[in-house]
């Protein structure tokens, strides 16, 4: 897994690595700039006009350092400084970057444009949108770069909040960003995959006893593969697990038939629908390899008597999904029943709705149930606003139980840390796609719990991690073949065993 760290345990790093090891922050900055110019260098040629946007903090010192550097090697830079330094190495590295002759302008004494621009406005610490001169010189690096400029960031785009990914207005689109020690939670979050263009790590040299705890990581291939629960010569579907899903209301069938379908692809071994009665033949048609389970219903939903014909499902089961079209109008007793049993369970749309109208089954939940909601749902689970998903997803682990908040980027809290998954692309915004992510993660939970690992906290978390991770790449392949507005959740799901072979061993 790749760590992820927040603007403030970057900020609380770098002090103590400077009180513990008297280095001067100034040395830092120039190591920082130094790993910029030779991105620059190996991306551009020498010929090319660059323009330093420079801050007043240190981010601002990055590029003064970074322009002397860039001079020193033969090339040729402006700088452009949106107000005067106030941070004493910024104040020193403008001082030296002067003394060279390197111009120091405004954006009216330009003429051509310049060929790249360096943003070195804001850093990571940045919570509020820019303003003033700064604003302009971003809104000028944004239309340069229409017209063909390239613009490299230092750190992260100026504009974009270096915890949550928040973009402000304006904030510079960049081609590439080179990033100091750690990638930046913005980098991953909300806006930032959108606005950091490629991004470039530079190991600015602080050691690993300085790091901190705790650090958010991001989900790699490797991850996936070594947590796929191996299959044997000799397995059987009996081996390879048992997956009940209950599901689907009048005029919700294909979000039940969706989740069977993924289920399916998963490698799972036996895959049994429960749902009203009246959608078997559609469900059937639609998922022929699974078994499906004829529920009494009420008002187009599933019923109250529905426990009796689902107590024996859930004694065989190995985990469970339920809500996938379920209806608010279901029978809060069955997700009672679900709750109340040992079996490993997923909870996803309707469920969770109904967990968050019925204050009874929230306080049910249990390590062994992970809910996948999208922020809308969890506000609800959470009774307030979902604002920030670094708080938001331990919030809903607080909850009592393990917990995916679904976005472009998906969160999931362990003991310790938030597991990043940034697979998938637009084209997955469509409905259904959080049916087949149900689906995938309930038939890894079931060959999980087949193969002996507990389905519980962490180890269900990590599960939850690797089903988002194939659940985007399935996107990204489907979007590939249909395009970001043809492709919808049945190419998804399509698409799921080409994803899961690329993580085979």
């Amino acid at each position: 897994m790749r760590p992820l760290i927040t603007p403030a345990q970057m900020r609380d790093m770098e002090q103590r690595y400077f009180a513990e090891t008297g280095t001067p922050s100034i040395d830092l900055m120039d190591v920082a700039a130094r790993s910029l110019v030779v991105s620059i260098a190996r991306r551009y040629k020498l010929d090319k006009l660059v323009g330093f946007a420079c801050g007043p903090g240190g981010n601002g010192g990055d590029g003064y350092a970074c322009a002397q550097m860039y001079a020193k090697i033969g090339g040729r830079c402006a700088l452009f400084p949106s107000e005067p330094p106030r941070t004493p190495d910024a104040i020193r590295n403008r001082e030296r970057a002067l003394e060279m002759g390197i111009p120091e302008l405004r954006l009216e004494d330009l003429g051509a444009s310049p060929d790249i621009w360096v943003d070195a406005l804001y850093g990571t610490g940045l919570s509020r949108a820019p303003e003033g001169y700064a604003a302009e010189l971003i809104e000028r690096m944004n239309a340069d770069r229409a017209r063909g400029s390239a613009v490299v960031a230092a750190d992260i785009p100026s504009g974009l909040n270096g915890r949550s990914g928040a973009a402000y207005t304006p904030c510079v689109k960049a081609d590439c960003t080179v990033t100091f020690q750690f990638e930046k939670t913005g980098h991953a979050l909300a806006d930032g995959p959108e606005v950091c263009g490629e991004i470039e790590v530079a190991d600015i040299g602080i050691p690993e006893a300085f790091f901190p705890a705790g650090m958010a990581a991001l989900v790699e291939p490797g991850d996936v593969t070594a947590a796929l629960p191996k299959k044997p010569r000799n397995a059987h579907k009996g081996t390879n697990g048992r997956l009940l899903i209950v599901a689907g209301s009048v005029g919700m069938a294909g979000a039940a038939a969706l989740c069977a379908q993924s289920a399916l692809r998963s490698g799972v071994g036996l895959v049994t629908l429960a749902c009203p009665t009246s959608l078997i033949p559609i469900v059937q048609t639609l998922a022929p390899c699974a078994m499906a389970l004829p529920l009494p219903k009420r008002d187009g939903a599933i019923a109250p008597e529905a426990v009796k014909a689902l107590t024996p499902a859930l004694a065989s089961a190995d985990a469970v999904v339920c809500g996938c079209g379920l209806s608010q109008r279901a029978a809060p007793e069955v997700l009672r029943l679900i709750l109340q049993s040992d079996v490993p369970a997923l909870l996803d749309a309707d469920g969770l709705n109904l967990i968050a109208e019925h204050g009874d089954l929230k306080a049910l939940l249990r390590p062994r149930h992970l809910i996948t909601p999208h922020p809308g749902e969890a506000a609800r689970l959470l009774g307030r606003r979902v604002t920030d998903p670094l708080e938001d997803a331990p919030a809903l682990r607080a909850l009592g139980c393990a917990a995916l908040l679904k976005g472009a980027t998906t969160l999931i809290p362990t003991e310790d840390r938030v597991l990043l998954s940034a697979s998938g692309g637009p084209g997955m915004a469509k409905g259904g796609s959080g049916d087949a992510l149900s689906g995938l993660a309930g038939g890894l939970m079931a060959q999980c719990a087949a193969a002996g690992t507990p389905m519980t906290g962490d180890a269900l978390a990590l599960c939850a991690a690797v089903a988002s991770e194939i659940h985007g790449r399935a996107g990204e392949l489907a979007q590939a073949r249909k395009g970001v507005r043809g492709m919808c959740a049945a190419d998804l799901v399509e698409a799921l065993p080409e994803a899961l072979m690329e993580y085979e061993a």
